[in-house]
């Protein structure tokens, strides 16, 4: 832009310096003309003066000289020159002149009149003056000659002394007219030197200006282009840093055009494909890298698409073969790549070798497959204890009822109805016990799917399934249920609750207080939307702070022998990982029944509805 205006302004100070010249040319054209025009004015001043001049000789020269003929002739010549002189004369005194001029021409045609009588014929005038003439015929003053050659002299002496008074207007009209000229020539020179004078600074003062503002655009542009050096650099620098932080980050970086032409790479895919430069691998297509044909079609396929949809895709497992030969499993993303007017020119793309990862997820996999079988085996022993409390009291009932019977029998005192009785006692005491085994085998079968059940039913089967324990330590629940439906795995939710119970009744029997509590409560939330908050929580006097942050660790136990440590551990697995949710442990204070209480808080958080 500089560039453009340095130009421009040295175009300008060109017209300027051509207009300044070519008006100072006019300037000094139009001053010489009128200098010209004076002097040819005075010229002709100076001319008609020396034409009367000459005529003002010649009619002198008509009394005084011989040669009268002669004399007569030049006379009439001159008369006639000054008469067209006295014409072309241009002066503020002209009139004058024509006046003066006027009553001579009268007396010079008289003077002709004279000179064209027959009477001076006779007598020859080239020999002697007329005045000669005039003072020989006096003694004959009263013939016709010397009348006419008298008045002839008296003509021309009036004639004289009429000249006499046209050269004195003469003078002064030369002398006005002169210094007239004059001052007209002097204001013209004046004029014209202080005009081409103030051409010549106005030019002088433009072309400062603008040679100023060339050096001030110049010294702008040295700056720009020592600023714009200054950033090439540190673009340069920016472009070498980048390249530095792209070759160090532990992920194959690339971008191609439209054609599937790699434009740039970093040292990660480099490696990958054998190459020690991005001059060997710039310019390439996937057909040209190590990788297997159809997983090179996959990757330009996939180009394709983003190119044509102008929409990314994002972790895509795939797999891709190295340059020696093995084939790695790689997580990658790609995005469309645009310029400034936001046009499609390629894609860029980042992939992560993610095969150990894969090989580490098995090997999870497979422990936690072992912790959830390690739970199992854990809840099933803690279940079979359950159903030993559960099947106390009815199979105390069987035994007792049975012994009524035989001791009735051997005193022959078995009657039919305290038979029947005792057989119904018996009959609903082994129903009570099959229940309590479906209801545990129930617990032990594995969901296939997630789906919708009630939260109430569920919690009712977990307190089911510990009843004992509860009656027998005098534990309390207390329900506050108000969210009823929940979507997930159930049996596993089951599982859930019943090792935060556990876990609760296990700390609360060894309480000494009679006040014993276990809280449930849930509701919906409005934020986020379509999830259930769940609250499990007691009285028996809260988790220790240096340790609350570990009871979701795999292993960790309070129960010291009794505890295995994975119960809680897996309940966060099922809540995060299978039924999407959270659940997090506090410690809470609390008043009920006007009890001051402080116990551990168990919040879970899961959806309501379907997901994904």
């Amino acid at each position: 832009m500089s560039e453009f205006k340095i130009r421009d302004i040295s175009f300008y100070n060109f017209l300027f310096l051509i207009f300044g010249l070519i008006l100072i040319s006019g300037i000094l054209y139009l001053s010489l003309k009128k200098i010209k025009d004076l002097n040819d004015k005075i010229s002709i001043v100076t001319t008609t003066q020396n034409s009367f001049l000459e005529m003002k000789v010649n009619s002198e020269s008509l009394l005084q000289t011989t040669n009268f003929e002669n004399r007569k002739n030049r006379w009439k010549n001159s008369i006639e020159k000054f008469d067209n002189d006295l014409k072309k004369l241009k002066t503020q005194r002209k009139e004058s002149l024509l006046e003066i001029w006027n009553m001579a021409k009268e007396r010079i045609k008289r003077i002709n009149n004279l000179l064209d009588k027959e009477v001076l014929t006779v007598i020859y005038m080239d020999r002697k003056p007329l005045l000669v003439l005039e003072n020989e015929l006096f003694i004959k003053k009263d013939t016709k000659l010397y009348i006419t050659i008298s008045s002839l002299t008296k003509e021309i002496k009036s004639l004289i002394q009429d000249e006499i008074m046209m050269f004195q207007e003469f003078k002064k009209t030369y002398k006005l007219e002169k210094e007239d000229i004059d001052e007209q020539i002097y204001n013209t020179v004046y004029i014209t030197t202080s005009l081409i004078i103030f051409i010549l600074f106005t030019l002088i003062g433009l072309i400062s200006i603008f040679t100023s503002k060339i050096s001030k655009i110049e010294k702008k542009l040295i700056n720009t282009q020592n600023r714009l050096n200054e950033n090439l650099l540190k673009i340069k620098d920016s472009k070498i840093l980048l390249q530095n932080i792209i070759d160090s980050i532990p992920a194959a970086i690339f971008w191609k055009d439209t054609k599937n032409r790699y434009l740039g790479v970093n040292k990660y895919i480099l490696n990958n494909a054998g190459f020690k430069k991005q001059e060997e691998m710039i310019g390439k297509t996937d057909h040209e890298m190590p990788w297997k044909d159809e997983e090179a079609e996959v990757f330009i396929a996939d180009d394709k698409a983003i190119i044509e949809s102008g929409e990314a895709k994002l972790q895509i497992e795939e797999e891709l073969t190295q340059k020696n030969g093995t084939t790695i499993e790689v997580i990658t993303s790609k995005v469309p790549l645009k310029n400034s007017k936001n046009e499609i020119i390629g894609i860029l793309g980042i992939f992560m070798d993610i095969t150990e990862k894969k090989e580490m997820e098995k090997m999870l996999t497979q422990k936690n497959q072992m912790l959830t079988q390690q739970s199992k085996m854990a809840a099933l022993g803690e279940m079979l204890e359950n159903i030993a409390h559960q099947w106390k009291q009815p199979l105390s009932l069987i035994l007792s009822t049975t012994t009524g019977i035989k001791l009735k029998k051997e005193f022959n005192q078995l009657d039919d109805d305290f038979l029947f009785e005792s057989i119904e006692n018996i009959i609903n005491s082994v129903e009570h016990m099959n229940q309590t085994m479906n209801d545990f085998r129930y617990y032990f079968q594995v969901d296939k799917a997630p789906r919708y059940f009630n939260f109430e039913k569920v919690v009712d089967k977990a307190l089911l399934l510990v009843q004992s324990k509860l009656k027998n330590h005098s534990i309390e629940v207390i329900k506050n249920i108000s969210a009823k439906d929940i979507y997930g795995l159930e049996n596993e939710f089951i599982q859930v609750l019943m090792n935060i119970l556990s876990n609760s009744i296990y700390i609360l029997e060894k309480e000494e207080s009679e006040d014993r509590f276990i809280f449930i409560e849930s509701k919906e939330l409005k934020e986020p939307s379509k999830y259930i908050e769940i609250k499990i929580y007691d009285n028996a006097g809260g988790i220790q702070k240096e340790i609350i942050d570990k009871v979701f660790d795999a292993h960790f136990t309070t129960k010291g022998e009794e505890g295995t440590g994975i119960g809680l551990y897996m309940s966060e697995q099922i809540i995060c990982n299978h039924m999407k949710g959270l659940i997090k442990v506090s410690n809470k204070e609390f008043t009920y029944k006007n009890i001051e209480c402080k116990g551990a808080e168990f919040t879970i958080t899961i959806p309501s509805e379907k997901y994904n």
